[in-house]
């Protein structure tokens, strides 16, 4: 499978990390299918954020055990078969 882009955002977003060399991955958040950045750390969050900028919307953060994950709430994305 992989991730196609739903929104502008969400194609800007993935062009950007790509361009940068950072993984992401589909993450559902509140209903939807979403960009979602796993980091070690919040320094390594804020490091991304001056790599990114703001202009990739709403950004949401979760934990599941010691991973982090920021997940970019208005970059919807759809998984497709390849």
């Amino acid at each position: 499978m992989s991730i196609q882009a739903k929104s502008e955002i969400a194609q800007m977003l993935m062009d950007k990390l790509k361009q940068v060399g950072f993984p992401f991955e589909a993450r559902h958040f509140d209903g939807n299918l979403c960009i979602g950045l796993s980091v070690q750390d919040f320094a390594q969050a804020f490091h991304l954020g001056t790599l990114l900028g703001l202009e990739f919307g709403t950004v949401a953060h979760d934990k599941i055990g010691s991973q982090r994950i920021l997940i970019f709430q208005d970059a919807l994305v759809e998984l497709v078969a390849d």
